[in-house]
C-alpha cells in the first residue's frame, strides 16, 4: 500500500488538494444555508427514511398527495448511503458526493495512466478536476447523477481492460443512480463497440458488448414504464413533459426526433420560441464545452455517440433551465471529455505537443469556469464564508422543534429539519404542527418575495404560538 501511495503521489496530492475546494464549496453552503429542499432537501428525507427502514414518502411534491419518491426518480443508491446518516447526519450525501468525485477522478487518472507517460496522466486529472460540470453541481445540493457519472470513468476503465466482473457490477451500480442512467450507458457501451468495430483490434467481446447494450435498453424500458408509475400512481410527476413540444409520449417524441431531424438540429441552438435572449444559454453551454476540451471527442469521434444522450436530454427540453451550465445538468460531461482527452493525446502524432495541449484546456477550462464567479462558487472570496445570518441563532432555534413533528419550512431550512417523518416545503403546510420560516436573507422560492410574506403574516394570525422569533427566523406552532 505504501509504495502504491509512493508511486501516485503526485496525483494523490492532486486529488487531496481538490478535494479541498470541493469540500469547502459544497459543505459550507449548507452550513450557511445555502443548500435547499430541491434537491438536497429530499434526498436527505430520504436517507433518513432508508436509515430507518422505511420507503421515502415524497412529502415535499409541491402538487398533490405524498407518495414514494421511487415514482419520481428511481434512485435506489440513496439507500446505500443510509449506515452513515448516523455518522454525517444532513451532510451525509454532501461528503459523498465529494468522494465520488474525487473517485471519479481517479479513475480517469488511471485511465490515462495506462496511455500516457511522463506528467500527462497527472494533467489530465487536473483537466478534470477543472471541469465546469463538476463545480456547477457541487454548488448546488446534491444529485444522483453525480454519482453516475463519477462512476462512469470506472466501467470504461474495466471494460477496456476486459474485466467483466468489475464491469458488471460498475454497470449495475450506475444504473442505481438513476432511471435515464440507463439511455446514457447505452450511448456509452454503443461508443465502445463502434470505436473497436472502426479500429479494428480484436479486442471487442461482442456477445458481451451487446448484452450491456441490450439490458441498458431493457432496464430503462422496465423501470420507465412498468416500476416507476406503481410508485405514482397518479401520474404527479413526469418529466416527459420537459419535452411537450416534441410530443405528449416516448412514442410521439422518438417520432418527432427522426421524423424531423432539421428542427432536432436547430434546437440544439435556439429557443424553441425563437428568443435570442433564452438562446445564449445554449450558446453558452457549446462555448463551454470546447474551451473545456471538448474538441477531444472530435477527433475521437466514438465519445461523440456517448454524449449525444446528454446532448438531447439538454436540449431538448422545453426548460431553459437545462440549457446552460448551471446546476447538475452537465456532470456528465466531465468524464466523457476526459477521456476523450487521453484517447486524442495518446493519438496523437505529433508527442511534443501533448503537454502544451493538456496545459492549455487546463487553462481555459479553469478560467471560463471561475470567470465570472457563479453563485455559491466564491471558494476563494470571504463572502462565501460569511453571511448576513445569525447562524448560530438560527440553528439553536431550530432545535426547539421537536424532533418526531411534522414541519413546513423555508426552502433553504428543509435539508436541516428533513430528519422526521413529515417535511413540507412552504406554502404547502398540509397537517405540518410546526412551521420554520426565514424572514429575510435567502431566496423565498416556490413564492415571490411579495407573496412569501404575505403567506408568512398569514400563518402567523391562523399559529396558536409563536415559538421563536427574531430579525432572521420564525418558528409558529399551529
Amino acid at each position: 500500500m505504501l509504495a502504491y501511495f509512493k508511486a501516485h503521489r503526485t496525483a494523490l496530492l492532486i486529488t487531496i488538494g481538490y478535494g479541498m475546494v470541493f469540500s469547502l464549496m459544497s459543505l459550507v453552503n449548507h452550513y450557511c444555508l445555502r443548500s435547499y429542499g430541491y434537491d438536497l432537501g429530499i434526498y436527505h428525507h430520504g436517507l433518513y427514511s432508508y436509515a430507518h427502514l422505511k420507503p421515502h414518502i415524497f412529502t415535499l411534491a409541491m402538487a398533490g398527495e405524498p407518495f414514494n419518491h421511487l415514482g419520481v426518480h428511481f434512485s435506489p443508491i440513496v439507500a446505500l448511503h443510509a449506515p452513515f446518516y448516523y455518522l454525517f447526519g444532513s451532510y451525509t450525501l454532501l461528503i459523498f458526493q465529494v468522494l465520488f468525485i474525487l473517485f471519479g477522478g481517479w479513475g480517469v487518472y488511471l485511465y490515462a495512466k495506462e496511455r500516457l507517460d511522463g506528467i500527462l496522466p497527472q494533467l489530465i486529472l487536473i483537466f478534470f478536476f477543472s471541469m465546469w460540470g463538476i463545480y456547477s453541481a457541487l454548488a448546488q445540493d446534491w444529485h444522483a447523477n453525480v454519482i453516475g457519472a463519477m462512476l462512469v470513468p470506472w466501467f470504461i476503465l474495466f471494460f477496456e481492460r476486459g474485466e467483466k466482473l468489475t464491469t458488471i457490477a460498475v454497470f449495475g451500480l450506475i444504473l442505481l443512480c438513476k432511471e435515464n442512467m440507463a439511455i446514457w450507458m447505452a450511448a456509452i457501451v454503443l461508443g465502445l463497440g463502434l470505436k473497436h468495430l472502426l479500429e479494428k483490434d480484436g479486442k471487442q467481446n461482442w456477445s458481451f458488448t451487446v448484452s450491456l447494450f441490450v439490458i441498458s435498453i431493457g432496464y430503462f424500458a422496465v423501470i420507465q414504464y412498468l416500476v416507476m408509475p406503481l410508485f405514482n400512481l397518479k401520474g404527479l410527476s413526469n418529466h416527459l413533459g420537459n419535452y411537450s413540444q416534441l410530443g405528449s409520449g416516448t412514442t410521439s417524441i422518438l417520432s418527432s426526433i427522426l421524423s424531423d431531424p432539421r428542427q432536432i438540429f436547430l434546437l440544439m441552438f435556439e429557443s424553441p420560441d425563437g428568443d435570442a435572449a433564452l438562446s445564449r444559454f445554449k450558446t453558452e453551454l457549446h462555448f463551454m464545452v470546447l474551451v473545456s476540451g471538448g474538441i477531444a471527442a472530435i477527433y475521437r469521434p466514438h465519445f461523440l455517440i456517448m454524449l449525444a444522450p446528454i446532448y438531447a436530454q439538454k436540449m431538448l427540453s422545453s426548460l431553459p433551465r437545462h440549457w446552460g451550465i448551471l446546476f447538475h445538468y452537465s456532470i456528465e460531461f466531465a468524464p466523457i471529455i476526459a477521456l476523450a482527452m487521453v484517447e486524442w493525446l495518446q493519438h496523437l502524432k505529433f508527442s511534443k505537443l501533448r503537454v502544451p495541449i493538456a496545459i492549455l484546456f487546463i487553462s481555459t477550462a479553469t478560467f471560463f469556469n471561475w470567470n465570472p464567479i457563479r453563485m455559491n462558487m466564491r471558494v476563494f472570496k470571504a463572502s462565501h464564508y460569511h453571511t448576513t445570518l445569525d447562524l448560530k441563532a438560527i440553528y439553536n432555534a431550530l432545535e426547539m422543534i421537536p424532533r418526531n413533528a411534522s414541519v413546513c419550512a423555508s426552502n433553504p431550512l428543509v435539508p436541516h429539519l428533513a430528519e422526521r417523518d413529515k417535511i413540507y416545503i412552504f406554502p404547502k403546510v398540509r397537517d405540518a404542527e410546526y412551521i420554520a420560516l426565514l424572514k429575510q436573507g435567502r431566496p423565498t422560492w416556490p413564492l415571490e418575495e411579495e407573496s412569501f410574506m404575505q403567506k408568512m403574516e398569514e400563518a402567523r394570525e391562523s399559529a396558536s404560538e409563536v415559538i421563536y422569533e427574531d430579525t432572521y427566523l420564525l418558528i409558529l406552532k399551529r
